[in-house]
C-alpha cells in the first residue's frame, strides 16, 4: 500500500528561488495593491488567464500546441531523456500534450501519466502507447488517468517532467491551480545524489495566453528548468541554451 509522502515533503523541502522573488513582489507597494498576499494575486491571476483561455476554439488551441511540440521535440533535452512524464490534458482550455505524447512513443522513450492519489498528493504510472492513454478512465476532473496497478515511476529516475500551468513567464516562474501535486513531485524528484547519473529537468508548457509578465509565487513554489510557449522558450542560465529564444 502506498503511503503519502507529503509529510516528508513539508519537513525536509529546500527553499526555491520563487522565495525570494515573492518577498520582492510583496514589498512593491507599486506592483501589489496595500495589504494583498501572493496567495490573493495568485487567485486574482488565475481568473484572468482562465477567462483567456475560455475565449479560444479549439482550432487555435490545436495550432498552439503542436507549436509547443515542436519546440521541445528538437531541444536536446528530449532527445536524450529516456523516461518522460506528460500530464494528460483536460478536454478544454489547456494545452494538448496528445501530439508530444505521440512523438514520445515514436522515439522509445518510457512514458509515465499522473494520478492524484490523495490530497496533494499524486504519483505517475507507465503508460504503453497514445492510444491506451486515451482509453484511460477519467478523473472527477475529466482528465484521463492511468490505474494503480501500472508500473509507478521512481521519481529519482525520471530524466524530463512536463508541468502544466495556469501561468508561466520566462524567469520559469509558474502558478498552478492552486493544489500543489507538482511542486511536491518536483521537490521529491530533485532529491537525487550529487552523483547521479542523470538531473531532473521540468519544463513548463503552456499556451500563448498563459505567459505574465511576471507570475508571483511563494516558498513552496519550484523554479522550473524550462518553459516552452508556442512562439518563444527560456531554459535555464545554467544549460547551453540558457539564452531565451525566439
Amino acid at each position: 500500500l502506498l503511503t503519502s509522502p507529503y509529510k516528508a515533503w513539508k519537513s525536509s523541502r529546500t527553499l526555491p528561488f520563487c522565495a525570494v522573488m515573492a518577498a520582492v513582489a510583496s514589498s512593491s507597494a507599486s506592483a501589489v495593491p496595500a495589504g494583498a498576499s501572493v496567495s490573493v494575486m495568485k487567485a486574482a491571476l488565475r481568473r484572468q488567464v482562465r477567462s483567456r483561455l475560455k475565449a479560444l476554439d479549439d482550432h487555435d488551441i490545436s495550432r498552439q500546441s503542436e507549436a509547443v511540440c515542436e519546440r521541445l521535440v528538437r531541444h536536446p533535452w528530449f532527445a536524450e531523456c529516456r523516461s518522460i512524464g506528460i500530464f494528460l490534458s483536460m478536454p478544454k482550455a489547456e494545452l494538448r500534450t496528445e501530439p508530444i505524447l505521440r512523438r514520445a512513443f515514436v522515439e522509445g522513450k518510457r512514458v509515465f501519466c499522473p494520478r492524484v492519489m490523495g490530497d496533494g498528493w499524486m504519483e505517475l504510472f507507465e503508460v504503453q502507447s497514445a492510444d491506451e492513454a486515451a482509453k484511460l478512465p477519467l478523473s472527477k476532473w475529466k482528465i484521463p488517468e492511468p490505474p494503480e496497478h501500472f508500473p509507478r515511476a521512481d521519481p529519482l529516475e525520471l530524466d524530463l517532467l512536463l508541468v502544466p500551468a495556469v501561468a508561466l513567464d520566462l524567469a520559469r516562474r509558474r502558478c498552478g491551480q492552486g493544489m500543489g501535486f507538482y511542486d511536491r513531485y518536483i521537490q521529491r524528484a530533485r532529491q537525487r545524489p550529487q552523483h547521479a547519473e542523470r538531473a531532473l529537468r521540468t519544463v513548463g508548457v503552456g499556451l500563448a495566453e498563459q505567459r505574465e509578465e511576471e507570475v508571483p509565487c511563494e516558498s513552496h513554489d519550484e523554479l522550473l528548468d524550462a518553459v516552452i510557449f508556442p512562439d518563444k522558450a527560456a531554459f535555464s542560465p545554467d544549460e547551453e541554451c540558457a539564452s531565451t529564444q525566439e
